[in-house]
């Protein structure tokens, strides 16, 4: 139900389409920021056992007839390793580009800024990433190569665990989000903390060589990318000196777009070198459980 101090905070919140701030609460690392005063505190359970997760970026776009075939795959490999494999579908190049016969723009601000500096339509879609590993010379890889770099990165220990809560605000059309770092390695080096929104089951027209007349027209897209959070890079976590067990905790708050199916939305946060880009560990969660 919404209250006069939610109604009233609301009011002072149209204007901006969203912020970001960290939580400052004991035993978290006090950092500054504009707190979403609208959303409820979320508490996090005590979690020791954190597993490695990694993180597939699929470049995709809705008139690429290949691109269902990587698609496959990723749902595949989905199926394969469960909650240790992140998902993110990212419609951007010349195969994203909307049409009267293609009319759902899929794009993002997100999506075309990374596919600029990674170059990965350039590379001729469908391709991807894996964790962004080897960057700038080795770093995208076909659909077929995806499990043997998934398999190799899920050998690797965990060096930071996630943790993610949000809410969906219906009446106030606002999304809610924490997102808790844990750090359980050392580390001397800085890393930044990236928050998304992907969508599921989006039904609009795809091209696909395999399939009749060469397109579908109520194709099923996954794991849409829709909006970050917090810049295509993220922002950083703490200052750059990491102890094993530091906790850090940053909040999110955005509009829900009218186009989006709250229901089908996921959450996605993951933590990356800013030097090397490479990520090392993300999280997945539905927004409405």
């Amino acid at each position: 139900m919404m209250t006069l101090k939610k109604y009233l905070l609301l009011v002072l919140a149209v204007g901006y389409s969203f912020n970001s701030c960290d939580v400052i609460e004991e035993p978290f690392l006090v950092e500054k920021g504009v707190e979403c005063d609208f959303c409820d505190a979320f508490i996090f359970p005590t979690q020791e056992n954190y597993v490695k997760k990694v993180l597939l970026e699929d470049y995709t776009g809705h008139t690429c007839g290949n691109c269902p075939r990587a698609a496959e795959k990723a749902d595949e490999l989905k199926e394969t390793y469960q909650n240790q494999l992140v998902v993110m579908a990212v419609h951007a190049g010349w195969f994203s580009n909307s049409s009267n016969s293609y009319p759902t723009d899929f794009t993002t601000d997100l999506g075309d800024s990374w596919n600029e500096h990674f170059g990965n339509s350039q590379a001729g879609n469908p391709n991807g990433m894996i964790n962004r590993i080897d960057f700038p010379s080795s770093h995208i890889f076909q659909y077929t190569q995806w499990e043997q770099k998934i398999v190799e990165q899920l050998e690797e220990d965990p060096i930071v665990g996630l943790q993610i809560k949000s809410s969906y605000d219906s009446l106030l059309n606002v999304i809610c989000i924490d997102v808790q770092t844990k750090i359980l390695s050392s580390l001397s080096n800085e890393i930044n903390i990236t928050v998304v929104l992907l969508e599921n089951k989006i039904i609009s027209k795809q091209t696909d060589y395999a399939a009749e007349n060469d397109y579908i027209e109520d194709y099923e897209h996954k794991h849409v990318l829709r909006k970050g959070l917090n810049g295509a890079w993220g922002e950083p976590i703490g200052d750059g000196l990491h102890t094993v067990g530091q906790l850090y905790t940053h909040r999110f708050c955005v509009d829900k777009n009218a186009d989006w199916n709250a229901s089908n939305l996921t959450v996605v946060a993951y933590v990356s070198n800013p030097e090397t880009y490479e990520v090392l560990q993300a999280e997945e969660i539905h927004l409405i459980d």
